[in-house]
């Protein structure tokens, strides 16, 4: 006799976070200022807090 199926639950899916979704939450965070923008984004915590780091380059 087979055994039983046992049903799992699945933890619902997390939305994905875009690099453009961060720095729309940087700008409203830092008040539209540029500078405030990029220390938010390639600060240690948010390095730590997404896994990864960000590189902004500007020309």
């Amino acid at each position: 006799m087979p055994t039983p199926r046992r049903k799992t639950q699945r933890k619902a899916a997390t939305p994905a976070l875009t690099v453009g979704d961060i720095i729309a939450a940087a700008y409203d965070t830092a008040g539209g200022e540029a500078l405030e923008v990029l220390k938010l984004v390639t600060s240690a915590q948010m390095s730590r807090a997404l896994g990864r780091r960000i590189v902004l380059v500007g020309g």
